[in-house]
């Protein structure tokens, strides 16, 4: 965000930082730092930034920042008309909001298929329908998830054809 501001009498509109000439040579920069929205929790630990109001502030976060995101591959899984567990289960790494994913093959060219998530052992949301017979990304939720609770897939066939499926389950903190 720019400011508004005045120097030596006159007026300037948007000026988002300024260069100033410093007595020893050189040019010292001061920028506008309002739109700062960032708390020292927020902020990888040891880091330096400026919070809103000019203050210099250190980071106090932990965990390396960045969204936590994890990935677990299954092994081939014939299922039919019951929901059957595609792969093992993610356990949670910290507590927060994720979207979770299935990428998932089966093995047959008619039919289709869902899949499920299920937290812990207790379904959550509604199936997902496929038609597909190639790989393909299906959004299972956007879920809040609390850190060591366990996540997992199921899938089913919707007709009387068994599939073999193979995939991979990701959950992302959003």
């Amino acid at each position: 965000m720019a400011q508004n501001i005045s120097l030596w009498g006159a007026s300037y509109s948007a000026v988002p930082s300024v260069k100033l000439p410093k007595t020893g040579g050189g040019t010292a920069s001061f920028v506008d730092v309002t739109p700062t929205t960032a708390s020292a929790s927020d902020v990888a630990s040891g880091k330096i930034f400026f919070a809103a109001d000019g203050t210099q502030t250190t980071g106090t976060a932990s965990g390396g920042g960045g969204k936590n995101a994890q990935t677990i591959q299954s092994t081939s899984r014939t299922t039919s008309t019951s929901y059957t567990k595609l792969c093992g289960d993610i356990t949670v790494a910290k507590t927060g909001t994720y979207d979770v994913y299935w990428t998932g093959y089966r093995s047959s060219t008619s039919g289709t298929w869902g899949t499920r998530l299920y937290i812990g052992s207790t379904a959550y949301g509604t199936a997902q329908t496929t038609y597909s017979n190639h790989a393909q990304t299906v959004h299972l939720s956007n879920v809040s998830l609390t850190a060591d609770q366990k996540v997992s897939v199921y899938g089913r066939s919707r007709g009387s054809n068994y599939y073999a499926y193979v995939g991979m389950l990701t959950i992302i903190e959003s």
